[in-house]
Parts: C-alpha cells; structure tokens; sequence
C-alpha cells in the first residue's frame, strides 16, 4: 500500500479560472515535506475526487537553478485544490508536448503541444536561399500531436505527386497556412538599429532539454551575424507547456565592444490585420489577415514579463517591443498562437486571453504544504 507523504494545498488568487494551469513546486522544498530522497517516485491525487495528476521533474539547466516539480492542474475562480502526495512509483501519462528536429525537411525544428505546433528554419534550407529567423505556426483543432504524421504525410504527397497530403491542406485536424517569410513570424528575435531589424539568419543546431508530459524545452543556436559594427550572438531557449497558446522564449545575446544593443521581439503583420496594443508595451495582438482564405485567421500575440518594460514599434512587416540589453543578458518574453477554427473564434476572445496571461504571470496561484492527518 502506497503511504501518504505530504499535502499540497494550491489556491486561485483570480477571478477567472486558471484551466491547464501549470503549477511549479521547488524540488527541495518537495524532497524536504515528503521526507523522500528520490522524489522520482511520487503519485498525486486529487484529494476531492481521488484522480492523478500529472507531474513532471523539471531541470532547464543552469538558467533555471535547481530542479521543479510541475503539476498540471485546473482550479476555479478563487477556490483551493487539496492534493495528497504518495510514495509510489508513477505511470508516465501520455505526454501533451512533442519537439524533434526533422532533417527529412530540409533541417526544420518543429515543436507542439495540444494547443498548437511551431518550427523553425534550419541550415539546409538556409542552403537553398530561403533564409529567415521568424516563428512559423502550425494551426490545429485537434488536441493530438501532429509533427510527425503531418511531415511523414506531406513527404508521401511529394513522392506520389499528391498535393492534396501537402500540410498546407487542411486534413481535418489543421494545416500551416502562416506565411513567415523574412518576418518576426510569431515572436522571432533580431537587433533594432536605426529603426530597422537586423535578424540572424537560420537556426544552425538544437538541442532538446526536456521532453513532457508537460513541459518541453529546448535550445536553438544561431550563427553570428553583423549588427553594423557589432557580431551578434544568440541562443533561445524555448518552454512550452500543455494547455498553453505561448511559448516562453529566453534569447540570450552575446557581443562585443558595446555597453548594451538594443534588441527586439516582434510578430508579422499581414496587412490588413487588427494590431492592438492589449496592454501599451507590454502586450502586442494581431489579428491577422488570411493567407489563405479558407483557413481563417491566425492570432498572434506577444506578452512581456510583469516587470520588464519596453517600447512599440513598427519595422517594415513587423510589430516589435523593443528594449536595451547587455551581453550575456537574456531576453524574457511570451508569444504564441491561436486560431479563429479552432479555440478562438474571435479577435476579442484573443485579445481577453492575452490579458489573462499577463494576469497569471502577475498573480501566479499560491501554494503551502499541509497537515497529513
């Protein structure tokens, strides 16, 4: 019989419910109330209805510090969930979070939750002449994990001369219908000089930190590139969490022979698209025209940090948040995508989810440890 290790007791500060919420718990704090030295070894139930809940042992490296317990939970305006923590070996659930790189197309990295999938541009395209650091999007209505059926379905379509198995056919469960070009694409980076973006050029390697059930993380490398008199470096980290339109992207920047640069984050704009500033240098929403009409529209969105501030702009294509950085210094920030076939149907349903992001991030859900008996 599995023994009852400790209590967790997570409460709602908002009013609003906080659904797929991702909850993070220190690991020494975990390894100190259940008294476990190996905390691998853990089952967490729901107190009230006595159901799982899925956890993951998260390390993101020496940016993160030490490792956290993540719990995928939902809670209702305002109210509490108790959770009873047992030591017992867990069942690993399916995982809601995929990435891998795909050398089969042409060194793409592509990455997806039950939300929404994104990829990047690697060095064999890059060789061809097709260059550009944006984010693509892949839109789905479907919670399953697509990447690998939707490439190994579009490589068949290429071999049998099949346009329709291409992934910019809508099969039923989404398509890529994003068009990012030399764009930011959806949260892409670059250096702000002079009113003009200075990006880097394709992703050069990868490199896969965590994989799920509830959180994947990864790193891109890119290749230095010339900022006027500046060589630029950078690596991203990307999060990106079950239930959630966003990703969390750290670039950090290396250079030198300059105090600091000044450094973007930005979405693509395809005119006409509805651009709003949600919340005036701190959230950035784009509506954004199709590019294929019967896709409907992609929404994008930026979101910056509580305590980070910036500024807006507008760079040829772009919308940006622009801010000073130093070497070695990272670049915290939020973007993602949702879809008007999909979870939300409307401007304003974007434009409130946003909102209620940054409202997370202000407010995140507060836990203690409780009494066992």
């Amino acid at each position: 019989m599995s023994t009852l290790a400790a209590v967790l007791v997570l409460s709602n500060p908002s009013a609003f419910a906080r659904t797929s919420e991702v909850v993070e718990i220190p690991l020494a704090e975990v390894r100190t109330q259940t008294h476990l030295s190996d905390p691998v070894h853990l089952v967490i139930r729901d107190r009230a209805s006595g159901a799982p809940v899925t956890i993951q042992i998260y390390d993101g490296g020496p940016r993160d510090g030490p490792e956290t317990l993540l719990l995928l939970v939902d809670l209702q305006a305002h109210a509490a969930l108790t959770l009873d923590i047992y030591n017992e070996a867990p069942a690993r659930p399916p995982s809601k979070v995929f990435a891998r790189a795909v050398p089969e197309r042409m060194d793409d990295f592509a990455w997806e939750n039950d939300k929404v999938a994104y990829r990047v541009y690697g060095p064999a395209l890059e060789a061809t002449g097709e260059i550009g650091s944006g984010i693509d999007v892949w839109s789905k209505r479907v919670p399953d994990l697509v990447i690998d059926s939707w490439y190994s379905r579009d490589l068949e379509g290429q071999r049998t001369h099949d346009p329709a198995m291409s992934y910019h056919v809508d099969n039923g469960q989404g398509l890529d219908s994003y068009k990012v070009g030399t764009s930011r694409g959806c949260g892409g980076t670059a250096v702000w000089q002079a009113g003009k973006l200075v990006a880097s050029r394709n992703v050069t390697s990868s490199r896969i930190l965590a994989d799920g059930p509830i959180r994947v993380a990864f790193e891109l490398e890119y290749a230095p590139w010339r900022a006027a008199a500046l060589e630029v470096e950078e690596t991203k980290l990307v999060e990106l969490d079950a239930g959630s339109h966003l990703n969390h992207f750290h670039s950090d920047f290396r250079f030198a022979g300059s105090e600091e640069i000044t450094v973007a984050a930005g979405l693509a704009v395809h005119d006409p698209a509805d651009l709003k500033q949600v919340v005036p240098a701190k959230i950035v929403s784009v509506w954004d025209s199709p590019q294929l009409t019967s896709a409907g529209h992609i929404a994008t969105g930026l979101v910056l940090p509580p305590t980070t501030t910036a500024t807006f702009a507008r760079a040829e294509d772009n919308a940006v948040l622009v801010l000073p950085i130093k070497s070695g210094e990272s670049l915290d920030y939020y973007a993602g995508a949702g879809w008007s076939q999909a979870d939300m149907p409307t401007p304003e349903a974007w434009n409130a989810y946003l909102a209620q992001y940054l409202e997370r991030l202000r407010h995140p859900v507060q836990y203690k440890w409780g009494a066992k008996n």
